[in-house]
């Protein structure tokens, strides 16, 4: 049973406090961007610059510390302790100077995607360990398509009923015909790459799955910018698909057919939660997106 947000913020202090005992840290000043965590530049014994992560628990953060550790900072931040106890509190490398990816708007879309693409296929370069703790793609998507219908069929929204069977079919079938496992980031957006030091980028915050490496290009394939916003929709998402694709070694129609598959399910989320707009919003770029997969 996981805990309210308000009783997790409630704990906070003290989880705080126990780590920086724990771990003999010297805390510094709140780090905002986080969703839901406490995050908190603080200092190591030794003078090391860190980051302590205090994150709400909930179900896609619990193998972010087994994820780190696989990846070895190899594209991503390094782990530099955990509590075995409570995977939901971790001590990280800290990134300077931390600029995110998606507030770089100096740098055009087509460059971004490329920094973004390489950082992921980067950590895709680890393969998948012998005996894998995290969940399985293939699972959580079977457990999302049945969820979307249940929502279509119990809260039926004013959603297009095409492009939602579609996107269910679509999160069904994709993670079965993958050609490749990998250890996915689960939640590759613009705004979880970091500038660093140590390397150029370094990503941040995995939702780990094992499963098609396909999967994890959508949330930075409509966050760079909004594609959907521009004059010809169409021939930018056939443009940086390809591009996507060519970085990575990956299907273009996949990334596509994604695409689709990840809107829908944010779409009946959305509408789960009463937010209409929103979820008419991804409906309507699912089935756009849609219209390129011939």
């Amino acid at each position: 049973m996981w805990p309210t947000e308000d009783a997790w913020r409630r704990s906070v202090p003290d989880r705080l406090a126990a780590a920086v005992e724990r771990w003999d840290l010297r805390p510094g000043a709140v780090i905002e961007g986080g969703s839901v965590s406490h995050v908190r530049a603080v200092t190591t014994a030794d003078g090391t610059a860190a980051v302590l992560k205090l994150s709400f628990p909930h179900r896609e953060a619990g193998f972010e510390a087994a994820a780190l550790t696989w990846w070895d900072g190899a594209g991503a931040v390094r782990l530099l302790a955990h509590d075995p106890a409570d995977p939901f509190v971790l001590l990280l490398e800290r990134c300077g100077p931390g600029t995110r990816l998606a507030d770089r708007t100096d740098l055009g879309a087509a460059e971004r995607l490329t920094i973004g693409a390489d950082a992921v296929a980067g950590l895709w370069a680890a393969g998948v360990p012998d005996d894998p703790p995290f969940e399985r793609l293939v699972d959580v998507c079977d457990e999302w398509a049945d969820l979307a219908e249940e929502r279509m069929w119990t809260l039926a929204p004013p959603l297009d009923s095409g492009v939602v069977r579609l996107g269910v079919g679509l999160l069904r079938t994709l993670p079965r015909t993958a050609d490749r496992t990998v250890v996915v980031h689960g939640d590759h957006n613009p705004g979880n790459v970091l500038a660093a030091e140590r390397e150029p980028w370094l990503v941040i915050d995995p939702k780990p799955m094992t499963g098609d490496p396909a999967y994890d290009l959508c949330p930075l394939l409509v966050q760079v910018d909004d594609p959907f916003a521009l004059a010809d929709p169409g021939s930018a998402l056939v443009d940086r698909t390809a591009l996507l694709a060519d970085r990575t070694d990956l299907d273009p129609a996949r990334i596509r057919a994604w695409t689709v598959a990840r809107l829908v399910e944010s779409a009946l989320w959305h509408a789960s939660r009463s937010e209409l707009p929103q979820a008419q919003e991804d409906a309507a770029r699912a089935a756009r997106t849609a219209d390129l997969l011939g």
